[in-house]
């Protein structure tokens, strides 16, 4: 993105690579990305929020350019992540913040609002639900596939195949396909991803352990028709609002970073 600025924030033992942009004093917001996304795919989103918000947009653990979990362990569970962006907005001194999430990133961003519901103003979701409410239910296939796997096994399987493995899954024109292969084709990077999949049951049972409603404001944007955002994210936030963006499907901030961005202003 032309002027904005990255950096590198130890948290938790892991290096996260962070990109801002925006005027320093301007309302923060933060972008947090899916699978098989980083934070560049929210380049067209980010540069747009960037003309009246600073913009806060990290590479998740595992992912793009920040570092993987601890040696030894398997830690891509929401409350791992959610500790990681809790220590990025203490070390950038952030007030709180406007946090959106796309995809496993809504997840995460759910997860972070609840743990520290202070650093969250407000919670924007799009195309990811809330494990324990209904997303093993209702959610795609490869939840449960992914999540099956042992470490290592997609990776090995797809290594050799990862073009076409991830223009299947993306499933559209839209989304930037190359972009992906690059982020997921060094070693680890494809099985941090799954990692997060191993994690669903876990993040399922510290959700329903919590039953509290969450504290902030809370926007779901939906391609299409309501999807099981809307359904997942509802008993946590019964008062949620819905933005539904026309042409578009699960990748919204993708097919219509204009529509999604205006969404967020919102």
């Amino acid at each position: 993105m032309p002027g904005a600025d990255t950096r590198t924030v130890e948290t938790g033992g892991v290096p996260l690579h962070v990109t801002l942009a925006g005027p320093a004093e301007a309302p923060p917001v933060v972008l947090l990305h899916g699978f098989p996304e980083t934070a560049a795919t929210w380049r067209p989103v980010a540069s747009d929020l960037a003309a009246d918000h600073r913009v806060v947009v990290p590479d998740l653990r595992g992912a793009g350019c920040s570092g993987f979990a601890p040696a030894g362990t398997d830690a891509y569970a929401t409350a791992d992540l959610a500790a990681d962006l809790a220590g990025v907005a203490t070390a950038l001194r952030l007030p709180p913040a406007t946090v959106v999430g796309h995809d496993l990133g809504a997840m995460t961003a759910v997860a972070w609002a609840r743990h520290r519901p202070d650093q969250v103003a407000r919670l924007v979701l799009s195309g990811g639900g809330v494990p324990g409410f209904g997303l093993a239910e209702l959610g795609p296939p490869h939840l449960r596939a992914f999540g099956d796997a042992p470490p290592g096994a997609v990776e090995a399987a797809q290594r050799d195949r990862l073009p076409a493995f991830l223009a299947a899954f993306t499933a559209t024109p839209a989304f930037p396909v190359d972009e992906a292969v690059a982020a997921y084709a060094p070693p680890g990077r494809l099985d941090a991803a799954m990692g997060r999949y191993r994690a669903l049951d876990r993040d399922a049972v510290a959700q329903r352990a919590d039953p509290r409603p969450l504290a902030m404001p809370v926007l779901v944007v939906a391609g299409g028709a309501p999807d099981l955002t809307v359904a997942t994210v509802t008993p946590l936030a019964p008062g949620r609002r819905v933005v539904v963006v026309p042409d578009a499907g699960h990748y919204v901030p993708v097919e219509q970073p204009a529509a999604f961005a205006d969404a967020v202003r919102g």
